[in-house]
């Protein structure tokens, strides 16, 4: 059972994380999160020493929603070729799964942070590359396994393949337009059958 301080806490981790997500460290003010919560600055600050460890908080609550969704992804039973289109399939609706996150945070998160708070960047960065880790380990799977060939490492195709995909989510974001997160998806299931299976 939890207590009455860690609900508190929790409360305002998941209030606050789409703000700043949306927002931006510093795009989001004090003003914005005790609007959001209700609670006073005082409140907020009595759970947290200060803004930039609120919004790491609440970075790691949306990463945390993020690779729980891969995990069950790539974790179907099946081939790696199976579980390669569930990722894919994931990532066809992927403005969705983000929509009440305020947006990919991988890519929110990332681009904002860069020359404003070096821990924030830092956690997307290894986000990014859990998720690669993710993928590789998939395919060096099939690799093993005789499903899969690859040109290159498992690693490095993982490492397009994520390009790609946070790519497509990029300019689908950026102009409003999913059929760039559709069309991508669509030529990435057609690489993968073509290039990669035996």
């Amino acid at each position: 059972m939890s207590t009455k301080a860690e609900r508190t806490t929790a409360y305002i981790i998941e209030t606050v994380a789409p703000i700043f997500n949306k927002h931006g460290y510093v795009g989001t003010s004090m003003s914005d999160l005790t609007e959001a919560t209700g609670l006073t600055k005082g409140a907020l600050y009595g759970n947290f020493e200060n803004k930039e460890a609120l919004a790491l908080k609440a970075f790691e609550h949306n990463r945390k929603l993020l690779l729980n969704e891969i995990d069950q992804k790539l974790d179907i039973p099946g081939t790696a070729l199976d579980k390669l289109f569930s990722l894919t399939d994931f990532y066809r609706h992927y403005d969705e799964f983000t929509y009440e996150m305020g947006g990919c945070p991988v890519l929110n998160v990332g681009l904002d942070a860069q020359h404003n708070n070096s821990l924030l960047a830092a956690a997307a960065k290894e986000t990014a590359k859990t998720i690669e880790g993710k993928i590789a380990l998939v395919l060096e799977n099939g690799v093993n396994n005789g499903e899969l060939k690859f040109p290159v490492t498992p690693l490095q195709f993982a490492k397009q393949l994520y390009t790609m995909l946070q790519g497509a989510v990029s300019m689908a974001s950026l102009t409003r337009d999913r059929k760039y997160l559709l069309n991508t998806v669509a030529y990435l299931d057609q690489l993968i059958k073509k290039e990669i299976t035996k």
